[in-house]
């Protein structure tokens, strides 16, 4: 083709010019470019890759030149690739305008060159097009295993979609050339498959488009081979065999790579080459003849190894040589013996056995000497005996029997039968029997008698007879007892004696004899009969006498009864043993006695039933029953076992039995429990036990329920129904599981639901949660429109989820019309019409398709709904409520259902009453009191809601009858009152009117009333209405009076003060069960006498069990308690549940009287429910009252009670819990009267604190806040009147001058400050007092506090529960007496956030009016005075979308510098404020221009620099907002530490000259007016070292509504300043830190410690003492084990919580608290080194909140004791509960070690990696000596975290967790905060984190150490950077 183009000109060349032409077509033919770089647009920053590469032959080398030179910069790096032939020009980063130009690539060899060119143009990032190409998610470091397939993932997105590519340490990467094994997925990401080394590298992702090209951060793809040689993990083993055998001998190998493994005998290969297996062989070896050595031979590429096993063939032993004995004993033979065999034998055996028939051989084996002596054998006995030999075949033949006679051996039993009778007068013959067991040749016998027994036998008479069994004995003495015993002899020596037997002769030289062969007949449990020979004598046998005894524990009887040979004994004992003996009785006396018969009687049944038998449940099918035998004396004989019956009964209002019973298997005696399994589960059981012997069973326990434990269901719930509710929800409802398939409570349902595609299910299914057992439908939302689903249903219990429902496939319906267009006015009064047109779309029939209207009217919470037919337009509602805004929404239906609701709300306007209240003529009248009841105004005369009543009254005739009357304001719900401290015989004419919120209406008509005359008394009629056992109630009658009358109780040396205007008092503190007489007198200078005596006595000291709390019965709004059993109480009447609410003070119990010493009148008299009419203060007092909530009578009295389900018991109503107040209960008993007329009461213990389920708050909204905040206002006022009015009673002559005399004294002490706002307001301003006609200033009698008295002041307010707190807080003016007339015209009022947080007229902020616009004045802001100056702060709300314009004119025109932000944007899901200012770039906002500069976002507050430009104006300002974010949704923060490091700051950062600081929060009243107050009172502190709390608050209420909100905020307020005094200001500027530690290592003057020692002293001062409410769940019984130290553990408020695990109590607890870092709040977790126990835990802490990032401080032993459990794997992957860890790499760095894992979740396969940092240089005692190395440790874990780390917490352990964990996460703070402000703290900066978890930085030279590292860092303070 080339040619073709050329021939035609050759026409018209010279020569030279042809060869010319020629010469440069080759060159084209041999050189061509095969990549050629395009033009590309860079982002300045960013990175650029033109990549050029040649083909040619020779092979071109290729250079990149810009403007015609080679290129040459530190930026600009050329690549060769393709052995030169190729080059990449890489440009990073780029710089515009320097590096945009045109780029050359040149490629030559020997032929020529060509030259191809490529432009670069740059774009800076803010001017970026849209459509420019963003990595949206780049490639990660991946560790990958080689032959794994790895993938590196990305995501780009522009206009158009950009294309995705992707370069390897710089090069492109080629798929293409990969042949197939590299690909790149369609989503972007590059998979690899089968890795190998060559993968490894930085790959970066390049996202292009036709706007530019992006890059992604490199990221390291590390490609790990393991290389491991070969070795033998299970070795091949020696075998011996016999002859024609077969064995396997297995090896096995492992190495990476795995090793072949082969078999070899000797040279020869017994495994083929093309079938050697890898790993393991097995050589299988059959008929084997011969011996020989196998070698088993494991190859790798690695190596070699071998091993060798022997196999040898061996037979039977021979028989040994015949044995020879070689010595006999009497019970032993010795013998010896030749093996017999040439080779080894293992061991002989020995047997033997006694001449004689049907004897067998016994065994001795494991014998190895050729000698043994047999032991154990009887004397005198001949044995055969035999050897055979052992070896490792089996055993050989014996050798031929030998015969050995042991030794003879003295007998070893007695002579037997011995009697002996007298023959004459002095002559007795005794004979006997051979003895049992003679051991020999018996030689002859010696005959012992004595007449002492008791005498030693050496000094009996003794008679030697041989070879015969009698023998006579004679020269006896008469009447004399002879005792004879008698023994055998052999050659060896003598036996054992007879027993002694008794002989007598009586006078007269005839003798009884003793009744021969006495023993025992027939034996019963209660009898034993005995036997004898009838005795001899001449006279005959008169009567016998029996002595017999039980042989321990017992006394002798004696029986007497006639001739006879037996006796049946009755009446004895089972299973005891009785000892008997037996003489005869002649006519010359009785005869000498047998020997004792001991005899012990037959076991009977058991007579008592198993003990303290009890069951519990380890299963679900199982019960385990424990017991303890029958009491000794009851067993009757040795038990033989335990017989167990149960029966399964079913629980309904009783027990009933229902089912076979069942007789488990004879229990063995030894045993306590036993196990009943294959039960059903969840049921009720009966069970009885008895134990029986041999001769029966004893009675049956008492029988015993048991439940076995529940299980998950086994049945689905049942009609499941699934229905489309609307195109994007499906609505579910079903049945429960029947009763006998719950096997347990239901706890809750769980609903599957997944999308199906073309029948089957695409996704992993959706499960949504139902936890109330009964509830039975759900609603699935966020569905797509036409969209088939799956559901099914499962119920739960405690152990888990039951059978799943079959499955429902239901299709949403399609997308249902839009929302019609929607009006909404007001109609004729009073009514509201509703008008509306067709939507635009309806399901593809425009509004014909249209079927009908939904139209719902009513208040937020409680609409009605109202169906429509599609040919309706409009609707009125009626009956609507003034005041009251209204929500209207609309929705049409189509086919596809109902859809988009247009919604609209319309607040309906009020107007003030037109009518008055009408006063009752009923009154209660006293002498200084008046009672009056009132109805409110006829509905038709008031279209609106009523406010608030004013009473008005004034004496009638009085000295100024036009004068103002007295005004009383009170609460709309009252409907009584009582006007208090009135003259007694006065008239007083009283008028009411009603109001509204927009005014009040006319007065009722004057009626006038009379008090009483006023008559003194004193009290009467004392009496003692009940007792406990350590109080009594004492009551007595007093008129009412306004008087105090105050008289003295004495008893027991004691004295105690009433007045006499309670009529009751409770007398504390008393003894039980003891009589007092109380004295009553009054002190001198009381109207009247009084002298009184009353007897009382206490209840006695019965005790009753506390109530216990069942957790597992609880409910939404109950608690369940177990009731203690009181049936044993005999003297008990009533018992009485009693509810205590708790109150709480700041995290701690207020202090709560016992049970026996509460008003319990006041308990019994609170019976109903709270009513609905009270106010909010009394329905306060009313919840926080403890009540009796129901009565029983023992006899009634259940186990469980529910508390909260409001049904009546006894005539109490159980009214409902409180949700979310804490309470505990006690059991309250009324004894019988004994004594006395007054009533005896015994209470138990409280039950442990328990709080009802909760309910989310409401906001303060602008109704019900009015009162909320107004209502406690008007309380104080009218306390104030009542004591004015009593003063004035007082003091009518002396009309004027108290208050003039004390504003004047004021206002002389006050003089020296007359500049300070607070001080002239001191002078000028009247505060709370005015309303009742007088001056009466509370300002005076709270002068400013010397910060030398403010601890001592702070704890006072505090004592007693706050109260002196509550009381100073409620006597602040409100300051309501101005007007606020801007803020309520119409143009206004939508700039107000809250209806009643307005902005007084007399301070409010004027901004520049703009022309022609109404109200543009207006900002809902008031000036706020500071110390010492006027206008220092502006407080306003939190500005509205609709008043962003005129808050940003306000800092324009106020020349602010500084605005403060005290509240986040949404707080509990409610907008708080919203965003005024540009997230990023510039907004403008009305006249003024607002640029974000810069946002500092730091751990607890944010500041954000803005430049500021109004049109029309060439000035520029900058401007700082301050916004803290630590400041807690509810209540105040718990510690000012953080509050007071932002005000710092804010300080700081404010210019002198410049505007009024402008604070807000929401409403800019409460938070906002806790910043202005502590900001001022610390400037008063360092002026005047006074702060004036009560004061300033009272100025600013002057000055704005409601400022300073809440009684939690005034006690904040009061903390701070207490430890800003306490703490001073221990920041120093970095360059300072040298001059400031020197300082501290100073001894301070007076002191004996440095300075150093006093401020780590100092920071354990500041920290309160921990009360254990701050350690709940740590304290569990179930999580106190997981402890390392008893007393490190996390606070409760800053713990970190696992998901907890369902059925498995403490799941959520693991000991580790969150820590706030310098720039992210909860940016640490520290936690304890884990133990062997919370390993699993420790991984699921991780996983679950994304921690990535670990730092151990610690060695697993330290100082010989365990620091730290190894919870990490260390060469294979193991698995911690649902984890899978696997070790990745592990890197030796000098001081510390990285660990790299990677951790799968089991449960769904995700896997991220774990970065393990081990710091290695902690010495085990004491601190490092430099903090370089530790310092570089902490850059480089906040460097990984910056490069690697998710968004998680950095994981930070030592041992326990607070001493060097506290030392890093101090410094990463201090080191951090140095570098971006310059500044250090670090005394607050531990503080702070010692807030956050207890001690930590443990000891003092770790505080010191934090000191010592900051420094060194100073000189290095590029660590971070680099």
């Amino acid at each position: 083709k080339m040619y073709g183009n050329v021939c035609p000109l050759l026409l018209f060349l010279s020569c030279s010019g042809l060869e010319r032409l020629v010469l440069n077509v080759n060159v084209l033919l041999y050189k061509k470019f095969t990549k050629i770089p395009g033009d590309q647009i860079g982002v300045s920053g960013g990175v650029a890759s033109f990549v050029c590469q040649a083909s040619g032959d020779p092979k071109p080398i290729v250079n990149w030149n810009k403007k015609g030179k080679k290129v040459n910069s530190q930026r600009i790096e050329t690549i060769e690739f393709d052995d030169g032939a190729g080059a990449v020009l890489r440009i990073q980063p780029l710089r515009a305008p320097r590096d945009e130009n045109t780029y050359e690539c040149v490629a030559r060899n020997s032929e020529g060159e060509v030259a191809t060119t490529a432009n670069l143009a740059i774009i800076r990032e803010d001017l970026l097009p849209l459509g420019f190409p963003s990595i949206d998610m780049g490639p990660q470091l991946k560790v990958v295993e080689r032959t794994r397939t790895a993938t590196m993932l990305c995501a780009a997105s522009g206009i158009p979609d950009p294309e995705i590519s992707w370069f390897k340490d710089f090069l492109p990467v080629e798929p293409r050339a990969s042949q197939g094994r590299i690909k790149q997925l369609r989503s972007g990401a590059l998979q690899i498959e089968n890795s190998e080394e060559t993968d490894q590298g930085k790959y970066e992702c390049v996202a292009t488009n036709s706007q530019g090209v992006r890059y992604s951060s490199p990221a390291n793809l590390y490609v790990r081979v393991r290389r491991v040689p070969p070795r033998f993990s299970i070795l091949p083993s020696n075998h011996e065999i016999m002859p024609g055998g077969s064995v396997n001998i297995t090896c096995v190998a492992v190495g990476s790579p795995m090793p072949y493994v082969k078999w070899m005998l000797g040279s020869e290969d017994l495994t083929p080459e093309d079938d050697m297996p890898v790993g393991r062989n097995v050589l299988e070896l059959n008929g084997v003849r011969e011996s020989a050595n196998y070698t088993c031979v494991a190859m790798s590429s690695l190596g070699i190894i071998e091993s060798t096993a022997q196999v040898s063939v061996k037979t039977l032993p021979k028989p040994p040589g015949t044995p020879i004995v070689t010595e006999t004993t009497a019970t032993s033979v010795t013998i010896t013996w030749d093996s017999g065999n040439p080779d080894p034998v293992s061991y002989y055996i020995i047997q033997y056995r006694a001449k004689g028939p049907d004897k067998k051989y016994e065994t001795v084996d494991g014998i190895t000497t050729t000698r043994y002596s047999i032991g154990g054998l009887y004397p005198n006995t001949e044995y055969e005996i035999r050897v055979s030999a052992f070896n490792s075949i089996g055993q050989g033949p014996s050798s031929t029997q030998v015969d050995a006679r042991t030794g003879e051996q003295a007998p070893a039993s007695p002579p037997r039968n011995v009697q002996a009778r007298i023959i004459s007068q002095n002559t007795v013959m005794v004979r006997w029997e051979e003895p049992e067991e003679p051991n020999g040749q018996v030689k002859g016998y010696r005959i012992y008698y004595t007449m002492d027994p008791s005498q030693p036998m050496s000094l009996w008479k003794i008679q030697n007879i041989h070879d015969s069994t009698i023998i006579t004995i004679q020269n006896l003495v008469p009447s004399e007892t002879y005792t004879v015993r008698v023994l055998a002899f052999t050659s060896v020596g003598d036996g054992p004696f007879s027993d002694p037997v008794h002989v007598k002769v009586l006078p007269g030289g005839a003798a009884t004899q003793i009744p021969g062969k006495f023993k025992v007949g027939k034996v019963t449990d209660t009898s034993i009969e005995l036997t004898w020979e009838p005795s001899y004598t001449k006279e005959g046998i008169v009567n016998y006498e029996l002595l017999y005894k039980p042989v321990k524990f017992g006394s002798l009887e004696k029986l007497t009864f006639g001739p006879r040979s037996s006796y049946t004994v009755e009446g004895l004992r089972a299973n005891t043993e009785y000892s008997f003996s037996l003489a005869a009785i002649s006519n010359k006396g009785i005869g000498a006695f047998t020997n004792e018969l001991v005899q012990r009687t037959s076991q009977a049944k058991p007579s008592a039933a198993p003990l303290g038998v009890s069951c519990d449940s380890p299963s679900s099918t199982s019960l385990r029953v424990s017991w303890k035998p029958p009491p000794a004396e009851t067993q009757n004989g040795a038990l033989t076992g335990y017989e167990l019956r149960y029966q399964r009964v079913v629980s309904g209002t009783g027990f009933e039995v229902q089912g076979l019973e069942v007789k488990v298997p004879p229990i063995p005696p030894d045993v306590g429990q036993t196990v009943l399994k294959g039960l059903e589960k969840w049921t009720w059981y009966r069970i009885t036990l008895a134990a029986f012997g041999t001769e029966g069973s004893g009675p049956e326990s008492l029988p015993l329920l048991c439940r076995t434990d529940d299980d998950v269901p086994s049945a689905a719930p049942r009609q499941v129904e699934v229905q489309p509710f609307n195109s994007t929800a499906l609505r579910v409802t079903w049945r429960s599981v029947p009763p006998k398939h719950r096997r347990g409570q239901i706890r809750g349902y769980q609903v599957h639901y997944t999308c199906v595609e073309s029948g089957s299910s695409r996704s992993l299914p959706r499960i949504k949660d139902l936890l109330l057992g009964d509830s039975q439908e759900m609603v699935l939302g966020g569905l797509r429109p036409e969209t088939t689903y799956s559901v099914s249903v499962a119920a739960y219990t405690t152990k888990g989820d039951g059978a799943h429902s079959k499955a429902r496939v239901v299709q949403t319906l399609g997308i249902g019309p839009e929302a019609p267009s929607l009006s909404v006015h007001l109609g004729p009064e009073p009514s509201v019409v509703v008008r509306w047109g067709a939507p635009d779309r309806a399901s593809g029939a425009g509004a014909k398709g249209i079927l009908g209207y939904r139209l719902r009217f009513g208040l937020k919470n409680a609409t009605t709904t109202v169906e429509l037919p599609a040919k309706e337009q409009t609707y009125t509602f009626t009956d609507v409520i003034p005041g009251l805004t209204y929500v209207v929404s609309l929705s049409a239906r189509s086919q596809s259902g109902y859809g988009e609701e247009a919604l609209e709300e319309l607040e309906v306007p009020e107007s003030p009453p037109r009518g008055y209240p009408r006063i009752l003529d009923s009154i209660n009248a006293t002498c200084c009191s008046l009672q009056f009841s009132w109805l409110p105004p006829v509905e038709s005369q008031h279209h609106s809601v009523i406010t608030e009543y004013t009473v008005a009254y004034r004496e009638a005739g009085g000295v100024d009858p036009f004068g103002p009357p007295h005004q009383i304001t009170l609460p709309a719900s009252e409907s009584s009152y009582t006007i208090l401290g009135l003259n007694h015989g006065t008239g007083y004419e009283v008028q009411m009117c009603a109001h509204s919120r927009v005014g009040c209406g006319p007065f009722s008509p004057p009626l006038l009333y009379h008090t009483l005359t006023f008559d003194t008394d004193v009290p009467r009629n004392f009496s003692v209405n009940l007792a406990t056992k350590t109080s009594v109630l004492l009551t007595w009658e007093f008129p009412e009076s306004p008087y105090t009358y105050r008289f003295t109780v004495e008893y027991n040396r004691q004295k105690m003060e009433v007045d006499a205007r309670l009529r009751k008092a409770v007398i504390p503190n008393l003894q039980p069960d003891t009589d007092y007489d109380f004295k009553i007198t009054s002190p001198e200078g009381n109207m009247g006498g009084l002298r009184h005596r009353i007897h009382a006595k206490t209840s006695p000291p019965i005790t009753i069990r506390r109530p216990e709390i069942d957790h597992a019965r609880d409910t939404e709004s109950t608690v369940t308690i177990i009731l203690p059993s009181l049936e044993n109480h005999s003297p008990v009447k009533n018992v009485y549940v009693v509810v205590v609410p708790l109150r709480r003070a700041r995290g701690v119990f207020r202090h709560l009287k016992s049970p026996d010493e509460m008003d319990l009148e006041e308990v019994r008299a609170c019976r109903g429910p709270v009513e609905k009419h009270t106010t909010r203060q009394q329905k306060q007092v009313d919840l926080r009252r403890a009540y009796i909530t129901a009565r029983f009578t023992p006899a009634t009295l259940p186990a469980f009670f529910t508390l909260g389900d409001q049904l009546d018991y006894g005539g109490f109503e159980n009214r409902a819990l409180e949700p979310g107040q804490e309470y505990m209960f006690f059991i309250l008993a009324e004894l019988n009267a004994t004594t006395g007329v007054w009533k005896m009461y015994v209470a138990s213990p409280y039950t442990d604190p328990v709080i009802a389920p909760d309910s989310d708050p409401q906001p303060l909204d602008a109704g019900d806040g009015l009162i909320w905040v107004v209502g406690p206002v008007l309380a104080v006022v009218f306390i104030i009147c009542m004591v004015i009015a009593i003063l004035l009673y007082k003091n009518k002559r002396k009309d004027s001058e108290p208050g003039t005399k004390s504003l004047l004294g004021n206002a002389e002490m006050m003089a020296h400050h007359p500049t300070d706002p607070v001080e002239m307001r001191r002078i000028n301003f009247q505060t709370p007092g005015t309303y009742c006609g007088r001056d009466f200033n509370s300002m005076v009698s709270h002068p400013p506090i010397p910060i030398t008295e403010l601890a001592e002041h702070t704890e006072l307010l505090k004592a007693n529960d706050n109260l002196r707190l509550s009381q100073e807080y409620e006597s602040i003016d409100p300051g309501q007496q101005f007007t606020w007339e801007h803020s309520n015209l119409e143009v206004n009022k939508p700039k107000n956030r809250y209806a009643n947080v307005i902005a007084y007229d007399h301070t409010r902020v004027v901004l520049a009016p703009l022309e022609g616009v109404l109200g543009s004045d207006y900002i809902n802001a008031n000036y706020i005075d500071g110390y010492r100056k006027q206008n220092a702060y502006i407080a306003t709300q939190g500005p509205l979308a609709e008043t962003f314009g005129d808050f940003w004119r306000m800092v324009w025109e106020q020349r602010a510098a500084s605005v403060v932000m005290m509240t986040r944007l949404e707080e509990k899901s409610r907008i708080k404020c919203d965003q005024y200012w540009p997230t990023r770039g510039t907004e403008t906002y009305g006249m003024i221009q607002v640029t974000l500069l810069d946002t500092m976002e730091l751990a607890t507050f944010c500041v954000r620099t803005f430049s500021l430009h109004k049109s029309g104006s060439s000035e520029r300002r900058e401007v700082r907002q301050f916004q803290f974010t630590a400041w807690p949704d509810h209540g105040v923060p718990e510690y000012p530490t953080p509050f007071l490091a932002f005000l710092r700051r804010v300080k700081a950062c404010n210019p002198p000259d410049a505007g009024p600081v402008i604070v807000h929060c929401s409403a800019g009243v409460g938070r906002t007016g806790c910043f202005i107050v502590i900001d001022a009172m610390l400037e008063r502190i360092r002026h005047e070292r006074t702060a004036d709390v009560y004061g300033h608050v009272t100025l600013m209420r002057s000055q704005r509504n409601y400022m300073v909100q809440t009684e939690d905020q005034y006690g904040f307020i009061h903390e701070a300043l207490l430890e800003a005094v306490a703490c001073g200001n221990t920041e120093v500027a970095a360059r300072s830190l040298f001059s400031y530690m020197q300082k501290l290592g100073q001894v301070e003057s007076g002191e004996h410690v440095t300075g150093m020692e006093l401020e780590f002293k100092l920071k354990y001062i500041l920290i309160t003492k921990a009360h254990t409410s701050r350690f709940v769940s740590a304290n569990l019984p179930c999580n106190k084990f997981k402890n390392r130290l008893v007393n490190i553990m996390p606070y409760e408020t800053t713990r970190v919580c696992l998901l907890p695990i369902r059925g498995l109590e403490g799941s959520d607890y693991i000991n580790a608290s969150y820590i706030d870092g310098y720039r992210q709040q909860r940016g640490y977790m520290a936690t304890q080194g884990p133990l062997a126990e919370t390993t699993e835990d420790f991984w699921r802490m991780l996983w679950e909140h994304n921690s990535t990032i670990v730092v151990m401080l610690t060695k697993l032993r330290e100082m010989g004791r365990e620091k730290c459990h190894q919870y990490w794997p260390a060469e294979r992957s193991a698995r911690y509960q649902y984890f899978v860890v696997d070790p990745m790499a592990e890197y030796n760095m000098p001081q510390y070690i990285l660990r790299e894992f990677k951790v799968t979740d089991a449960r769904d396969g995700q896997s991220r990696t774990v970065r393990q940092f081990q710091f290695t240089d902690w010495p085990e005692q004491g601190v490092p000596k430099s903090g370089e190395g530790f310092i570089d440790f902490i850059g480089q874990v906040h460097k990984t975290k910056e490069q690697f780390g998710q968004d998680g917490p950095i994981s930070v352990h030592c041992s326990a967790g607070v001493g060097r964990t506290g030392v890093f996460i101090t410094l990463s703070i201090v080191l951090e905060r140095m570098r971006y402000e310059g500044a250090v703290d670090i005394f607050q900066t531990v503080k702070m984190l010692r807030t956050q978890r207890p001690a930590m930085v443990q000891t003092e030279d770790e505080y010191q150490f934090c000191y010592q590292a900051a420094l060194e860092y100073l000189g290095s303070f590029d660590h971070y950077a680099t």
